[in-house]
């Protein structure tokens, strides 16, 4: 029987201009949880920086950075440090235009690759002057997974978990875990809606699903923008696993079990039907 494979998600909290202090908390939480034995662990959408999607873009410009920035220096190396692979969020430079929401991946051997760029983005809230749009390229529509350990795993940034075909996507793909990077505010979101999402969606598919949310109030636009995601973990078969409460810093760990994979997968008959045919594929993630 193969072992139980640990993952982390890490919540962060608010940010400022400099991101130096979320350095050093992502550092401190991931520490902690290569400790604790995790493999890997998952950090929020845009960790270190403010989310300004309702702000001027022209602002704002100086937030992204190349794969070489001070970001990925930090995260590189504390996955070399910690021997967790580290999958964090960050705005990635683009040079035929606006940066991309992007999810980035660190081994600890010292490689850094792009896993996603965020698909949907949303547009400007209710009264708001601009949105994700706004700020950022739209990623392609490709969903795929890579090797972490003895699991497969694949990311969805925060807005792309509202459109099923992605989920689905990525459980043809051959994900076994699919982590949800999370930042940013839902206002009109009724109570309990997130978790009700990634619970739905992590049975149908018969996937983990493991989000890193962002938490607190920023108030460096001048205005309070706060983050509603939550940090949780669902089993394949939609079981509640792990809960963060609020501004708990500490990693939420959860053991990611072929066994209970492998049942959900031969006893779930909507997982077993679902598809995704190629022409929606396509057509699905545009916008």
């Amino acid at each position: 029987m193969a072992a139980p494979f640990l993952a982390a998600a890490l919540p962060i909290g608010p940010a400022g201009r400099d991101p130096a202090p979320l350095w050093g908390e992502a550092e401190a939480g991931i520490a902690a949880a290569a400790r604790a034995g995790a493999g890997l662990v998952v950090l929020p959408e845009l960790f270190a920086v403010p989310y300004v999607a309702a702000e001027p873009p022209g602002d704002w410009a100086g937030l992204a950075e190349a794969l070489d920035g001070p970001t990925v220096t930090a995260l590189r190396a504390a996955a070399r440090t910690s021997g967790a692979a580290v999958l964090f969020g960050m705005a990635l430079m683009n040079d035929s235009g606006p940066p991309f929401n992007a999810a980035l991946l660190a081994r600890p051997d010292g490689r850094v690759e792009v896993l996603a760029r965020k698909i949907h983005l949303p547009p400007a809230g209710e009264g708001e002057p601009y949105g994700e749009p706004d700020h950022f390229t739209p990623g392609a529509p490709v969903i795929r997974s890579v090797e972490i350990g003895p699991v497969r795993v694949a990311a969805l940034i925060c807005y792309d978990r509202r459109f099923p075909e992605c989920w689905r996507a990525a459980a043809q793909a051959g994900a076994d875990v699919v982590a949800v990077l999370v930042g940013g505010p839902a206002p009109s979101d009724p109570e309990g809606l997130f978790a009700a999402e990634l619970q739905a969606s992590a049975r149908a598919n018969a996937v983990y699903a493991l989000a890193a949310a962002r938490y607190g109030t920023e108030t460096v636009t001048g205005r309070p923008v706060r983050h509603d995601g939550e940090t949780l973990a669902f089993g394949p078969d939609g079981a509640l696993l792990a809960r963060a409460a609020r501004a708990d810093r500490r990693p939420l760990l959860v053991a990611i079990d072929p066994e209970r994979l492998a049942k959900a997968r031969e006893t779930n008959a909507t997982a077993a039907r679902l598809r995704l045919p190629r022409q929606f594929e396509v057509a699905s993630c545009l916008n």
